[in-house]
């Protein structure tokens, strides 16, 4: 098997592992009486551990190699996971979560830089799309067995079962070959290189990223809580429910380069991200179950079937050298200002339901301005050559 189709099984091993633990978790703590506002807290805290410490994770990894850093995110993510299920601290709980943040950002950092290096630009889309397919395929899986196992053997038992799981994904990285670049710390930062056209991407890059950030940080990681809220499901019930919107992304993803090259990639990447602004709107005042659910999975569709073409797109015009480090800077953008979104969670829903409407009104408005954003990209970027290479 390639080095590319390890990767993927890797990323098929955490997807399951990681969906099942997340799905169930907030609903634990929900469950062991802690408040709104200190899950927005904790939430928050790996977030800014995605940022900050996925940052430096990022460097290490041009520095002493991915497979190696890897490695160490499959180790530590389970353990740092399975002790936040003890009966810990507040601030312990908190740096543990910081810890678990960092360690899990690698799956959307040192992994894209990594399929960047093992695959070439005719097949490098279909990958990209395929790894991403997969991630959300697997979480379908991982929603739906974390909410059906959090209802038969308890939520606590199901976090510990979702972690030995995430361990098995060092079975495919151990047999991983590939040409691991390793960079000096001053090579890493020197940016001298870097065309004015590729910073202009990389502008844009990180503005859709953070736009996406805020307005999807303020509800995206509390899902669980909404549909609890909202319509009083159980678990299992939550987790078909946030399985639909992966599936609907799964089915998608695997085939974005399709999508793109009949369509145009990132003209269909600025119309689906434009579908979705009305669809976050609808979420502040659809309160039927089934409507809302479907209007969720559709947002989550439409936002997500677009990644692996931008990521494809973006990642093909920067030095590979330096791709993990850019993704580095990137998660640390894009997760500082999703933890800031999810810090003011609690403030924002408050103690009534109605505080939801509130949320997504917030989020609508800077979805609006990633729309804006990605338009802009498509002028730049849909006629290039590369791009052409990429989807034809």
């Amino acid at each position: 098997m390639g080095s590319a189709y390890l990767l993927v099984l890797y990323t098929a091993i955490t997807g399951v592992g990681g969906s099942m633990f997340r799905v169930v978790f907030n609903l634990f703590l929900r469950e062991q009486g802690f408040s709104n506002n200190f899950i927005g807290s904790i939430t928050s805290a790996s977030l800014w551990g995605s940022a900050l410490l996925g940052l430096i994770i990022g460097i290490l990894a041009d520095r002493i190699g991915k497979k190696l850093v890897i490695i160490l995110a499959s180790i530590f993510v389970p353990i740092t996971s399975i002790l936040m299920t003890l009966q810990l601290p507040e601030s312990t709980m908190l740096i543990l979560s910081f810890l678990r943040g960092g360690f899990f950002s690698i799956g959307f950092t040192v992994i894209a830089a990594a399929l960047t290096m093992v695959t070439v630009p005719g097949n490098r889309a279909r990958i990209f799309g395929m790894n991403f397919g997969i991630s959300m395929g697997t979480g379908v899986f991982g929603n739906f067995l974390g909410g059906l196992f959090g209802d038969l053997i308890g939520l606590k038992g199901t976090l510990v079962i979702s972690m030995a799981l995430y361990l098995f994904s060092l079975i495919p990285v151990f047999y991983i070959s590939f040409r691991d670049s390793k960079s000096s710390m001053k090579d890493i930062f020197n940016f001298r290189g870097i065309e004015k056209s590729q910073w202009k991407i990389l502008f844009l890059y990180f503005g859709t990223n953070a736009t996406v950030g805020f307005g999807a940080g303020l509800f995206i990681h509390f899902g669980n809580l909404i549909f609890r809220d909202l319509f009083g499901l159980s678990a299992t019930m939550i987790g078909i429910a946030l399985s639909i919107a992966q599936l609907g992304t799964a089915v998608g993803s695997v085939f974005s380069h399709k999508l793109g090259r009949k369509f145009g990639p990132l003209k269909f990447a600025f119309v689906m991200q434009l579908l979705v602004v009305p669809l976050i709107f609808s979420l502040a005042y659809i309160r039927e179950p089934f409507t809302f659910t479907v209007l969720y999975a559709f947002r989550f569709v439409f936002m997500n079937i677009t990644v692996p073409i931008l990521n494809s797109v973006v990642f093909s015009r920067l030095p590979q050298e330096k791709l993990s480090t850019i993704s580095g800077v990137n998660g640390l953008l894009n997760n500082s200002l999703r933890a800031v979104a999810a810090m003011f969670f609690g403030q924002i829903v408050g103690v009534s339901v109605a505080g939801y409407s509130r949320l997504f009104l917030i989020s609508t408005f800077f979805y609006g301005l990633n729309a804006l954003i990605a338009f802009v990209i498509y002028r730049f970027l849909e006629h290039e050559t590369q791009t052409r290479e990429l989807f034809n």
